[in-house]
């Protein structure tokens, strides 16, 4: 049986002084509570929590339902949502639980912003149903959309490689990347595959050797990408290397070198927040990590349409606004998606992912 709690999560002040409140605009949460992924369900509270302690009075109540991330709990924690009467629902962290759930909460009026979940289907399923979605996430389709112009602007005159390791993300990434650089007269030198979760790639080392490449990109994890660029560097190569937003993974055992490129969702990078939300989570004693800043957004948006919100207009809201928010600004089209770029470039220096500003051609 899902656990679902329908219970008063933040009690503001205002609840207690008796003063009115700004909205009466309750939120659901369908996050994970229970399980492995239950860390990820806390971050997101963790989100609301520190926009809380500033802006009381925004919201009547929140209400958690369990995202166990299938269809199942998808369903239950929606019907949940509808029974507690929530105007809106944030989270869902995956596909299957969302697409479960939202033809129950559309039927209902109840709009879902969703923090993760990238799938381009499930917009487009959306739209064929006029689902009430919108997501703060970037669509899986961004990712080869900015390598490809990535590698236009920096490697068009160099020869360069596309690999992958075989799986359907990688596989899938690669292709698209393909695709779009040949839609647009260029062609990559070489193409091949690999064997992912090696200890050593001599052979792949060997074959991008041959062919001749200075640029790689890889289709694959960061540990993967590691240990192909620890062998090719002792084997005498002379290789510059961008992957995708899998690099931005925790560090392993061999590091990945200086210099090496990577599209990541923008809203990971260091310097996503603004500094005076920094400073919330400093004075909350948390780090910014994981989704306690989509979350914290998530919570401002809903907390400046609070004094518009009447009953049933939550979605015409969200649609024609633009919200000043920790990540800039933000806003959404009528289906759904954010209109903000959702992947940057960045570049690994010392340490850590930074953003790259321009992308003049590489020497």
């Amino acid at each position: 049986m899902m656990r679902t709690t329908i219970a008063l999560v933040f009690t503001f002040a205002s609840l207690a002084t008796g003063t009115a409140l700004a909205a009466d605009l309750r939120v659901g949460l369908a996050i994970p509570e229970t399980g492995p992924f239950a860390p990820l369900g806390q971050q997101v509270i963790d989100g609301f929590r520190v926009w809380e302690q500033d802006n009381a009075a925004s919201f009547t109540d929140l209400v958690e339902g369990e995202d166990r991330c299938d269809a199942k709990s998808g369903v239950e924690s929606a019907q949940s949502f509808a029974e507690a009467g929530v105007d809106v629902v944030v989270g869902y962290l995956c596909a299957e639980s969302l697409a479960a759930a939202l033809p129950v909460l559309s039927a209902e009026g109840i709009p879902v912003l969703t923090l993760t979940v990238r799938a381009d289907i499930l917009a487009e399923e959306a739209g064929r149903n006029d689902w009430s979605f919108y997501r703060l996430a970037p669509r899986d389709s961004q990712e080869a959309e900015v390598a490809a112009e990535s590698i236009i602007s920096l490697w068009a005159d160099r020869p360069f490689a596309l690999i992958e390791d075989g799986t359907i993300q990688g596989r899938e990434l690669v292709e698209a990347i393909r695709v779009n650089l040949e839609e647009r007269g260029l062609k990559p030198n070489f193409i091949d595959n690999y064997r992912p979760g090696q200890e050593r790639q001599p052979s792949l080392v060997r074959r991008l050797d041959a062919a001749g490449v200075s640029r790689v990109f890889v289709g694959g994890e960061r540990s993967d990408l590691a240990i192909i660029a620890r062998d090719a560097a002792a084997a005498g190569l002379d290789l510059t290397f961008m992957g995708g937003d899998a690099l931005n993974a925790p560090r392993g055992e061999i590091p990945i070198p200086n210099g090496t490129l990577a599209v990541i969702a923008t809203d990971a990078l260091p310097d996503a927040a603004s500094s005076s939300t920094a400073s919330a989570f400093a004075a909350a004693g948390l780090p910014i990590e994981g989704l306690r800043l989509p979350a914290y957004v998530a919570a401002q948006i809903l907390g400046s349409l609070a004094p518009m919100y009447e009953q049933g207009n939550l979605g015409d809201l969200l649609e024609r606004g633009k919200y000043g928010t920790a990540l800039g600004v933000v806003s959404f089209g009528s289906d759904g998606e954010r209109h903000q770029p959702g992947f940057s470039l960045a570049e690994w220096r010392d340490g850590r992912f930074e953003r790259v500003t321009s992308a003049a051609p590489q020497n």
